[in-house]
């Protein structure tokens, strides 16, 4: 039977021809077939072109998802379909990138829109796969994806996170989260992290700092470390690995400390010093370490509340750089898409001009590599770790 079509305006179409996966309703010239929410729709030039096809949701800002292109080798005609290709492509590309292995076994299995279905994220910690949901049509296949999960993961079990605002902003208002008493132990360039999915951020571990966690460890060899907003000591823990001497590691959360402290005794560790307390506390004590690791929560949700996240990120980082001593290493990061890169950067030199010193750029990273992004689809470039040295 042949799917619904929606048409765009000859001027909205380049976005779609860049790879952005979301079309918007004012990209809509006309619709044809009457399509419903959680259908399948062909997306077509005003022309009559086939350009893609995706899921339609009449409630959502995100009017189409885009799921597959013209110019992809990849059945179109059912969701199931295009959910098992999917997740058989993101498969093959964790293999490729070697995950996981002996050392590592906890990473991202499936990476929303850069993986070629908008609203779905999986994480894999061992031989459990986390789903995060937060689109309508996710929701509505639960069942079918699902099965094709546990078609690439035959051993894992499942645990399903709907994102309760993210769907009842897509329209989906059923969503329900159940409670969660269960928790894994994994591990992550060689250190063991116990992952408590009853208390999460995210899906229970920061799996996209993986790469820059392994930085710090490479850098720490001999020097006193301080990890501000440690959350369960991804940061802490690597550094004491990589041979810091010290390490201290501040958050304010209890129950996030708790977790940090079981997780250094997993790995036998015993010179990280763990408090409970507000990391803006810590920050003239700057200057008694040699590598400072700044990782606060996620201070820009959305483009209104940018410059309030700036002028705490300029608190931050004018006090930091303030206290810290010449030739000190700072690791800082950013996880909002709304605080580009290089804004983000820039905002970082200019409070180190206003206390009279100077930064070097070492390093300018992203998330790990089993959090693709796309280069259209700036909403997804959420992650900056910048590394500076300071004089």
């Amino acid at each position: 039977m042949k799917k619904p079509t929606v048409y765009l305006h000859p001027a909205k179409q380049s976005a779609l021809h860049r790879g952005h996966p979301w079309i918007f309703p004012k990209a809509i010239k006309r619709q044809a077939g009457n399509p419903e929410t959680g259908q399948l729709v062909d997306v077509c030039s005003d022309e009559s072109e086939y350009l893609a096809t995706g899921i339609y949701n009449e409630h959502s800002l995100y009017r189409v998802r885009i799921l597959t292109r013209a110019f992809e080798s990849i059945h179109h005609e059912s969701i199931v379909e295009i959910v098992l290709q999917r997740l058989r492509q993101a498969a093959s590309l964790r293999r490729n990138l070697g995950l996981p292995n002996v050392l590592t076994n906890a990473y991202r299995l499936f990476n929303s829109e850069a993986d070629g279905l908008s609203g779905l994220t999986i994480d894999r910690f061992n031989d459990v796969c986390v789903v995060s949901s937060s689109a309508y049509w996710v929701e509505a296949n639960k069942e079918s994806i699902c099965a094709g999960i546990q078609g690439i993961c035959p051993k894992d079990r499942i645990i399903w996170l709907p994102q309760i605002k993210a769907l009842a902003q897509d329209g989906w208002e059923s969503a329900v989260q159940e409670s969660i008493s269960d928790s894994e132990q994994i591990m992550e360039a060689g250190i063991r992290f116990q992952v408590d999915f009853s208390n999460t951020q995210k899906t229970g571990l920061f799996l996209d700092q993986r790469e820059n966690h392994q930085r710090i460890s490479a850098l720490a060899q001999g020097k006193r470390v301080l990890d501000l907003y440690t959350y369960t000591g991804g940061f802490a823990l690597h550094a004491a690995k990589g041979g810091a001497v010290a390490v201290t590691a501040v958050d304010s959360s209890e129950q996030a400390i708790i977790l940090a402290r079981r997780n250094a005794q997993l790995n036998h560790i015993d010179n990280i010093e763990f408090i409970k307390a507000d990391a803006r506390d810590y920050l003239a004590k700057a200057g008694e370490y040699d590598l400072v690791i700044l990782d606060p929560p996620k201070l820009v949700p959305s483009r209104q509340h940018l410059q309030r996240a700036k002028n705490y990120y300029r608190y931050l980082h004018k006090e930091t750089i303030k206290a810290m001593r010449s030739g000190s290493l700072l690791l800082t990061c950013n996880c909002s898409s709304a605080l580009s890169t290089s804004e983000f950067t820039e905002l970082v030199s200019q409070q180190a001009m206003a206390v009279g010193k100077t930064i070097r750029t070492l390093g300018v990273y992203g998330p790990a590599s089993c959090h693709p992004t796309l280069t259209a689809f700036p909403e997804g470039q959420y992650l900056t770790a910048a590394l500076f040295a300071i004089f």
